[in-house]
């Protein structure tokens, strides 16, 4: 008999995508799945539509639940996730006919406990391919050393960055929950994904890493990561500090230390830009505001006096300086002159 997966889909008000993300399941090669759809307190038909589709396939659960966002809403399926691996779908994506199979070929052809993948963004005109970088290799007890570091970010060339989503990953249930591990709200920290991948590697003992990137990740306008948010930085703060900790705890944090002080830096160039972007709507003094305290915050001036930031690129070295000795008004013109946005 085949392995069981538990495919769960958080679902929130994607009436628009939801039919072809369903649909993209179902229609899998391989066909062992349960597939656990998490209606997060949908205003709109989401949850109905899910309903519908539960009553044409035996393999669909439907989970309706008070809206409490992305991470919340993967526990609700985890709490009744019976499969052998667990793999996650957001409700507004979906994947190729063979990506389940793909991957649970590869994980027991090299008897490991995890399978990653790449990706293909999905945006209105194109699609982009995203190799996993370390696609077609296999990591036997040293994945926490070999894929977290880079789960943190690019280097300092913009390079060798493993996508940290939980997507487009086949995980051992059995880790799961023998561990009892869990995501955090994304509301709290900015990347729920990070924090879990933190808890999880550390105790796998076999990654391997499949060369297909059949997990469509659909730039929808509205999507968490294109909405202005007032405490993006500062939630990327208490994560940095977060998964310092980690990082420090399981004996990793030197080949951290600089992708994370990376991520931080790259944030605040892109909080300062969102602030300026968004100030019609904001008004001024509020993106002054906004602006004056990431560039005072404390930790982000320790980052300034540890990182070497001679190798980005130019646009960015500038932004940085800015940021780093508080020229607001200077902030201000540069973020106003065309093509200055790329930083």
């Amino acid at each position: 008999m085949k392995d069981l997966v538990s495919v769960i889909v958080p679902v929130y008000n994607v009436e628009k995508y939801i039919h072809r993300c369903i649909t993209s399941i179902i229609n899998q090669s391989y066909s062992e799945l349960e597939i656990i759809l998490v209606d997060d307190g949908s205003s709109d038909s989401s949850g109905l539509i899910c309903d519908e589709y539960a009553l044409k396939d035996k393999r669909i659960k439907v989970i309706h639940k008070k809206n409490g966002g992305l991470g919340y809403a993967r526990n609700s399926g985890l709490d009744c996730a019976t499969g052998k691996y667990v793999t996650f779908i957001d409700g507004d994506d979906y994947i190729g006919l063979t990506h389940i199979e793909k991957m649970i070929t590869l994980i027991t052809e090299t008897n490991s406990d995890t399978c990653m993948a790449g990706h293909t963004k999905v945006y209105s005109n194109r699609e982009e391919k995203h190799l996993n970088v370390c696609s077609g290799k296999i990591y036997k007890g040293n994945a926490k050393e070999q894929i977290l570091p880079r789960m943190c970010g690019a280097n300092t060339y913009g390079q060798d960055y493993i996508e940290m989503s939980v997507c487009m990953v086949l995980l051992s249930n059995e880790i799961i929950k023998q561990n009892h591990l869990r995501f955090v709200s994304e509301r709290e920290y900015v990347s729920e994904d990070l924090v879990f991948d933190f808890e999880y590697y550390p105790l796998s003992k076999s990654v391997c890493i499949s060369d297909d990137a059949d997990y469509y990740y659909c730039d929808n306008a509205g999507s968490l990561t294109t909405k202005y948010r007032n405490d993006r930085f500062e939630s990327q703060i208490k994560l940095y500090k977060l998964l310092s900790e980690k990082a420090q705890e399981i004996g990793i944090w030197e080949e951290c230390r600089e992708r994370l002080q990376n991520t931080v830096l790259a944030i605040a160039r892109y909080s300062v830009k969102l602030e300026y972007k968004f100030a019609n709507v904001n008004g001024r003094k509020a993106v002054q505001s906004n602006v004056r305290k990431i560039c005072q915050d404390s930790t982000l001036k320790q980052i300034f006096a540890e990182y070497d930031d001679k190798n980005i690129k130019m646009s960015s070295r500038a932004v940085n300086y800015l940021i780093r000795n508080q020229h607001i008004i200077l902030l201000n013109i540069i973020m106003h002159i065309k093509n200055t946005f790329d930083i």
